[in-house]
């Protein structure tokens, strides 16, 4: 029941709403120039759908639906479970994929608007890091919503997609979930990519993003590469020698575009005069260190023959928090800090964060790192009984998580201090150069300032716009979005 819920809240209902739905709205048409998005109305009914889904989740909680966060057959088939909380959850999992696709469609069609007025200078990546997630979202959620709708004819009308009694399958909704699970993974984190190779570029007053063609390709690498290796979750099922070997050479494949990502980053990083003690420099430097040590588990985990015996066990819950939960919810903290002062015009207390981010490093590490431990030693995962022997290193992650979670509280509170402390911003903001010295801050939401688009040429760090009219090029005081 817990895995359950904590799964589907944490990426529907948190990480895909803050990263995708909250921050794509803000900053695409802020980026392109754009007043609002192509598609209002479909943007609107995009976030309403949120609100029945939820509704539906709760249900299913207080019904019970205790399947797991995967719904593999048969434990989610009728015979085991019986409970209507599992139908309410397929339901709530209906409008929140409906609620994305929406989203996504509306996110295509502005992008390809900014894309066609701007297609002889390079764009943000930020820009290209959201093309890129939404149309993974829209090729992927589809394939998702047939697999549950399948499953859902199979507990109410008798049917056999997935039993093997009536000649149905149970490997086939695997096959269909992975589709789709699989490539989330890389829709949650490409947010974070685009962001982090933004600011990198913002605070380290580059001349040019060092790599940004490198940068492009390889998000387009792990995007077509990661689309193409959801068997890497199913070693286990039985797969014939060929498969699993395709499978396990393709997912280390996609160590080279993230490898060429991280080096990009650290490039742009080290060779520039950055403010070392701003609070932004030090979550990125997290970012990619943790990041980078998930990635070296995945690579353990992407040979079908170590998989084998990791399968299943925490280490697997180690590798994909420290790579998707820990990257996705690092990337949001990068947003809040880095364009909270453009939203709200106030700025954040930097010892705080500073604090904040020390004590979340300790809190995920002594949380997430034991549980290799836990897996090399054979214990399996959403199991909660274990030997004595393991009691110590329990206790070791189980003080770790309450550290997270404190620290996810603290954040809260600074933003709640800036607000309430009134710390309005003067010009700029750390080491870091800020739209607000061309706009006003904070900047009104759906307002008539750009009356008139513009481009933004992505040439140089300090970018240029270029106004659709006349096609003059005005040099934008500050212009570090």
């Amino acid at each position: 029941f817990l895995v359950t819920n904590h799964g589907i809240i944490m990426i529907f209902l948190f990480l895909m709403p803050i990263l995708i739905g909250g921050f794509g709205n803000y900053l695409i048409p802020l980026i392109g120039g754009l007043s609002d998005l192509n598609l209002p109305r479909l943007n609107a009914l995009s976030a309403w759908l949120l609100v029945p889904s939820i509704v539906f989740l709760v249900v299913s909680m207080g019904l019970g639906a205790g399947i797991g966060w995967t719904f593999y057959p048969p434990l989610s088939s009728s015979l085991f479970s019986s409970s209507n909380g599992v139908d309410f959850l397929m339901f709530s999992l209906h409008l929140a994929g409906a609620s994305s696709i929406f989203s996504s469609i509306n996110f295509i069609c502005t992008l390809y608007s900014v894309f066609m007025t701007n297609i002889f200078s390079r764009t943000s990546i930020v820009l290209w890091s959201y093309l890129f997630t939404s149309i993974l979202l829209l090729v992927t959620l589809p394939v998702l919503a047939a697999a549950i709708t399948m499953l859902l004819f199979d507990r109410n009308f008798s049917s056999a997609f997935f039993d093997p009694l009536g000649g149905g399958d149970p490997v086939l909704f695997q096959h269909m979930f992975w589709f789709f699970g699989h490539p989330e993974v890389y829709v949650l984190i490409l947010p974070g990519f685009g962001i982090i190779s933004h600011i990198c570029l913002s605070i380290s007053m580059s001349p040019d993003a060092f790599g940004f063609y490198g940068l492009l390709f390889a998000m387009f690498s792990i995007v077509c590469l990661g689309s193409s290796v959801w068997g890497h979750h199913m070693f286990t099922v039985g797969l014939d020698v060929k498969t699993a070997v395709f499978f396990s050479s393709v997912t280390m494949i996609i160590g080279v575009p993230t490898g060429i990502k991280v080096f990009t980053w650290l490039y742009m990083l080290l060779n520039s005069h950055v403010n070392k003690s701003d609070p932004v420099v030090w979550w990125i430097v997290s970012f990619i260190v943790l990041f980078t040590f998930g990635g070296v588990t995945g690579i353990v985990l992407s040979a079908c023959v170590l998989d084998n015996v990791l399968h299943d066990t925490w280490f697997v819950v180690a590798h994909f928090h420290y790579v998707m939960s820990l990257g996705s919810y690092i990337s949001i903290i990068i947003m809040f800090i880095w364009w909270w002062p453009l939203i709200t015009g106030l700025s954040l207390n930097k010892c705080l964060l500073q604090c904040q981010c020390i004590i979340s490093n300790i809190g995920f590490n002594l949380c997430f790192f034991p549980m290799h431990y836990f897996g090399l030693c054979g214990l399996p995962r959403r199991v909660c009984v274990y030997e004595c022997a393991y009691n110590w290193v329990n206790i070791v992650a189980t003080v770790g998580s309450f550290i997270s979670a404190f620290s996810g509280c603290f954040f809260v509170f600074i933003l709640w201090e800036s607000i309430v402390n009134r710390n309005e911003v003067l010009g700029s903001y750390g080491s870091s150069g800020y739209f607000i010295d061309f706009l006003m801050s904070p900047v009104a939401c759906h307002n008539d300032y750009f009356c008139y688009p513009y481009t933004i040429d992505y040439t140089y760090g300090v970018y240029y716009m270029r106004w659709v009219d006349d096609c003059t090029y005005v040099p934008a005081c500050g212009f570090l979005v």
